[in-house]
């Protein structure tokens, strides 16, 4: 990656110098009332949504946008029907990306006390294929996945679901087609104002 400095004063070029995959991460909910957008409708007739009032209900979900020099970019995410992610869940989702990705993976992350914990950082320091980059604090524009987030709920945008089960579902189908199409990725990646560059070359 290219940028002033992408995470805390960590320099661009030691990211990529270390070679695998470089993945963003980011977690997000979505509720049973979904986004509100606007939208058409006939002349001098608003469009109605009647919701169900289960204001409160909602599923969580977290994704990873992974990139690498010559690779088509790649997604990867869970959606959990109930509940938030805690601590004890990272440790985990790190080793899927690292079965999945089959490579070392520097995962840039914000600063959610969750990533942050004694728990997730003892983990990682086992771990000689990880490197984990902070992101600067308050600096959702440098994430890719903020942008990811933000076209899913466009696709899902204007419904009243009946159950958390139809929400699940209209989620991951919306997750799964951003999975296929990776060139939204790339152009998640670019509104960020990161660009990939090659890892260094040794002198």
């Amino acid at each position: 990656m290219a940028h002033g400095d992408v995470a805390g004063g960590f320099p661009s070029a030691q990211v990529t110098a270390v070679g695998g995959w470089v993945c963003f991460e980011d977690e997000a909910g979505a509720w049973l009332n979904g986004p509100v957008r606007r939208t058409w409708g006939k002349a001098g007739q608003t469009p109605v949504l009647r919701l169900s009032g289960k204001r409160n209900d909602k599923i969580s979900m977290v994704a990873w946008a992974c990139f690498k020099d010559g690779e088509k970019p790649r997604m990867i995410y869970a959606v959990k029907p109930s509940g938030g992610y805690t601590k004890k869940d990272f440790p985990r989702f790190l080793a899927m990306l690292h079965r999945r990705l089959d490579g070392p993976v520097t995962i840039v992350w914000d600063n959610y006390s969750s990533h942050i914990s004694k728990h997730v950082k003892q983990y990682a320091q086992r771990q000689d294929w990880l490197t984990i980059i902070q992101m600067p604090s308050y600096a959702p524009e440098l994430n890719p996945v903020e942008l990811l987030w933000a076209h899913a709920k466009e696709k899902i945008a204007n419904r009243a679901f009946r159950s958390i089960d139809e929400l699940h579902q209209a989620t991951k189908n919306t997750l799964r087609y951003i999975q296929r199409h990776p060139e939204l990725l790339i152009g998640f990646l670019a509104g960020t104002g990161l660009e990939l560059a090659p890892p260094a070359s040794s002198p």
